[in-house]
């Protein structure tokens, strides 16, 4: 479903000028409780204390050895020496999440290929487009949990057309569910793709929301990546852009994980010119940024913030699905993380009523999306019932 997220942001906005009861759960930026955005001060201070020379220059196309070797510690924590010793890696910095989206399907593709997703899901079909790629699906839920029947059997009938196949994986916190895998299903995804022996496997892992989720070891999945077989490469995309709450100053990036040394290499290669030729360079303040939370003391502050947001958006989804259940209110399994899906059967024109009645959401395949980051407490008391009653459900 081809919906402007951006544009339904600005007509939430644009109304709110003129009522003082509208309700803006379309863009996945976290807002305090005041409707501040942010709520990090140690990023908003390191941003503002921010010199020149961390500023203007021109940064290294990958973003550069000491954001790299950042990067690593950051993404695999505890699990840095085991992931360096079962792999050799690099890594590109990219403009968000979305470059390193958009890179990997330049990089590894061919127009009229396809790329394998989940019938829910984020807008990866817009960076298809652009690389001449189609979307071919599995369904992502079978119950309460992850549909391995589906994913499976789609990926028998994909691989029996396409040789090399970018197998995307949005995990934790899914956009727009709110779903986690649990270690149970990523094992059992790992045992499907290892299975395609025959087949060139791209593993695109996107972790955006790593640092929201609630898991009680949220990068113990990172950890069961080498049980990969060596025809299974992996891309792991990371958000730096919503680690920090920095939504547009666009910081991100590619990392790249395999057993073929020549062949990481010759992939660093093609993601360093694919940046080149397409945003140049990432933006130098976003790196200097996160080399400065890279280290211990600041990381220890950025952290503390960081743990307030996370109690406060869990208890904002909390709220929400709670509510949803007492009224009946059906959304897809959540777990933890900024979005929940009502169900609805006209999610195009639900999402229209909603509006008129100035409650901005998203229209997804089978629903719509509800950024429970952006709203108050005090918004999503009775919003539940207030859905209900508009779309009558």
């Amino acid at each position: 479903m081809a919906v402007d997220i951006l544009k339904i942001s600005k007509d939430a906005r644009e109304a709110a000028k003129i009522y003082p009861d509208v309700i803006n759960a379309s863009i996945g930026m976290f807002y305090d409780e005041d409707k501040a955005i942010g709520g990090m001060p140690t990023v908003s201070n390191a941003i503002k204390n921010l010199l020149d020379d961390e500023i203007l220059p021109y940064p290294a196309v990958d973003g550069g050895a000491l954001f790299k070797k950042n990067l690593l510690s950051w993404v695999f924590g505890p699990y840095e020496d085991l992931m360096k010793q079962s792999y050799h890696m690099n890594a590109c910095a990219t403009p968000g999440g979305s470059g390193a989206i958009a890179s990997t399907f330049s990089v590894f593709t061919k127009p009229g290929e396809h790329i394998f997703v989940s019938d829910i899901r984020w807008q990866y079909e817009r960076f298809a487009d652009r690389a001449k790629l189609s979307c071919f699906e599995h369904e992502l839920f079978d119950g309460d949990g992850f549909n391995l029947a589906s994913f499976k059997q789609r990926l028998d009938e994909l691989c029996e057309k396409q040789h090399r196949v970018i197998v995307i994986v949005n995990d934790p916190c899914h956009n727009p569910t709110g779903f986690t895998l649990s270690e149970k299903e990523f094992i059992a995804i790992i045992d499907i793709l290892n299975a395609k022996v025959n087949n060139e496997i791209v593993f695109l892992y996107d972790m955006a929301y790593l640092e929201f989720s609630h898991e009680a070891n949220n990068r113990k999945k990172i950890s069961l990546l080498p049980r990969f077989l060596d025809h299974v490469l992996t891309v792991i995309a990371f958000s730096g852009s919503k680690t920090f709450g920095v939504y547009g100053l666009r910081l991100g990036a590619a990392i790249y994980l395999g057993r073929d040394e020549k062949r990481i290499q010759s992939i660093h290669m093609a993601f360093v010119n694919e940046a080149r030729g397409s945003w140049s360079a990432t933006p130098t303040a976003s790196i200097e940024l996160f080399n400065k939370f890279s280290v211990e003391e600041n990381r220890q502050a950025f952290h503390k913030d960081l743990d307030k947001i996370n109690t406060l958006v869990q208890k904002r989804s909390q709220s929400f699905i709670t509510q949803a259940k007492q009224i009946g209110l059906k959304t897809h399994p959540f777990r933890s993380g900024f979005y929940t899906v009502v169900l609805t059967k006209d999610p195009e024109q639900d999402y229209l009523k909603l509006a008129e009645h100035r409650i901005f959401a998203v229209p997804m395949n089978g629903g719509v999306r509800f950024a429970l980051c952006s709203l108050s407490l005090k918004e999503i008391d009775g919003l539940p019932q207030k859905i209900k009653t508009i779309l009558n459900l």
